[in-house]
């Protein structure tokens, strides 16, 4: 992938958003869902086992006795479900490899927009200033246990059922 970083600003003084745009030079292909190819031959292929095999004429003896096949159609199922499963796994493969021909090249455009109000304002100094007035770790004060908690003269709290 080209990267082609054309910043243009975005926005005005009029209180538009602010934010820039960037272009790159892109390829881009289609390709399939394996999980989906892989899953619909695996339903496939157990359905084909279990048609053949129960298509199949009743086993018998030696002796003339029918058998139960009931393990058989069992196993058949799930021998077709995973050769199933691996068919069309490999028919994805194929697919991708055919569609891996057809590329096309574009152009992607990438904008960030950033908010007026995203922006540094007047009431972050605001907010600044009050932590210094009730105390930080540098004045040596300790302000309120809990913040937004508003000391009395006293140096108590204002939160209910404190001393």
């Amino acid at each position: 992938m080209d990267a082609t970083h054309d910043r243009t600003p975005q926005g005005d003084a009029t209180g538009d958003p602010a934010g820039t745009t960037e272009q790159f030079d892109v390829t881009v292909r289609r390709s399939p869902k394996y999980g989906a190819f892989a899953a619909l031959g695996a339903l496939v292929g157990a359905v084909a086992a279990w048609l053949i095999s129960s298509s199949m004429p009743q086993a018998v003896n030696e002796n003339g006795v029918p058998l139960d096949t009931t393990p058989v159609i069992g196993l058949m199922i799930v021998a077709g479900f995973v050769v199933g499963g691996g068919l069309g796994a490999l028919v994805a493969v194929i697919v991708d490899r055919a569609l891996s021909k057809r590329t096309t090249a574009t152009v992607a455009e990438r904008t960030e927009v950033r908010r007026p109000d995203a922006l540094p304002s007047a009431d972050d100094d605001a907010l600044e200033a009050r932590f210094e007035r009730l105390g930080g770790a540098e004045t040596g004060t300790a302000g309120p246990a809990v913040p937004g908690a508003v000391e009395d003269e006293r140096g108590e709290d204002d939160r209910p059922g404190r001393a």
